[in-house]
């Protein structure tokens, strides 16, 4: 009896009797009917929020490696740190900290 369904089992007969209750009772189809539409809404915001996530990392990646582009581009030209940390600043918008902190970062990764 694997895989397969009694359907003149007691439990079978008894959820199939509840299916007819519920149909034929206004208040709990409705019940049951705002519980279904809930879920799908629910299911469409967390994709929606999966998909503004997605864009988001996909952007930040993207940043990230317009960033390493430029500044071993400028390290290529032999471009002094300071040059360095003042592109990143005006290009990225980045705070001169946290532009000191990436040229040394990637001049410590590049040894």
């Amino acid at each position: 009896m694997q895989n397969q369904v009694d359907n003149k089992s007691k439990f079978i007969i008894k959820i199939q009797d509840e299916i007819v209750k519920i149909k034929q009772e206004p208040e709990r189809r409705r019940g049951f009917m705002k519980f279904e539409l809930d879920l799908m809404d629910a299911r469409r915001e967390g994709r929606e929020e999966g998909q503004l996530e997605g864009i988001k990392k996909g952007q930040l990646k993207a940043e990230e490696k317009g960033k390493q582009k430029l500044v071993k581009f400028l390290t290529s030209q032999k471009t002094a740190p300071s040059e360095i940390v003042a592109a990143l600043v005006n290009v990225y918008q980045m705070t001169e900290k946290a532009a000191r902190e990436y040229v040394a970062e990637y001049m410590k990764v590049k040894k």
